[in-house]
């Protein structure tokens, strides 16, 4: 039998610099997550491979996951292809071996909320330093033309719509630049 494929679609926006936790209405309900994103070397079939470590942040601080991921573009805007399964420390530390030399480690700040029933996701990225201040509102639909309710508190903050710009992905986001010689 044929594995099942599942579809990621998403919409993402570029809120402005430096907007934090602090700008977020008193009252919201959300958790907070520590993100650390590292992408692996590209297998032949060209999908993007990531290893991804997540724990909750909060006063009990959870034991973090690990998540082994695997993406592959669709020609439909927002769209991917998303094989993502929980692994063991062993083999998140294993995953080392296969680390892309041309991608730095991300590391961000996850807040997750619901609005209007829609579940968003808040990243604020602190590394590499070059992206500290980075602030990106994501929501994943379940159907391509679903419409967002973006929110309310939030579109003073949004500058544009990044769904679809290049060098705005988070496997692009962690690509490292060329230092000056």
């Amino acid at each position: 039998m044929a594995k099942k494929e599942n579809l990621e679609i998403e919409r993402r926006f570029k809120l402005r610099d430096n907007f934090s936790e602090a700008d977020l209405p008193k009252g919201l309900k959300y958790k907070v997550f520590i993100v650390y994103q590292d992408y692996l070397k590209k297998r032949k079939n060209g999908g993007r491979r990531r290893i991804r470590r997540m724990w909750q942040h909060s006063p009990n601080c959870s034991d973090p996951n690990y998540f082994f991921t695997e993406k592959k573009s669709t020609p439909y805007s927002g769209t991917n292809i998303e094989d993502e399964k929980r692994i063991s420390l062993k083999k998140y530390r294993a995953f080392f071996a296969q680390l892309d030399p041309t991608r730095e480690t991300v590391e961000k700040k996850r807040i997750v909320f619901f609005w209007k029933r829609q579940k968003f996701e808040l990243d604020i990225f602190w590394a590499p330093r070059r992206l500290r201040g980075l602030v990106i509102l994501e929501i994943e639909l379940k159907k391509r033309n679903q419409k967002v309710a973006l929110p309310d508190f939030l579109l003073s903050s949004i500058e544009m719509e990044i769904t679809d710009v290049p060098g705005y992905s988070n496997a692009d986001l962690a690509k490292r630049r060329k230092t000056p010689s």
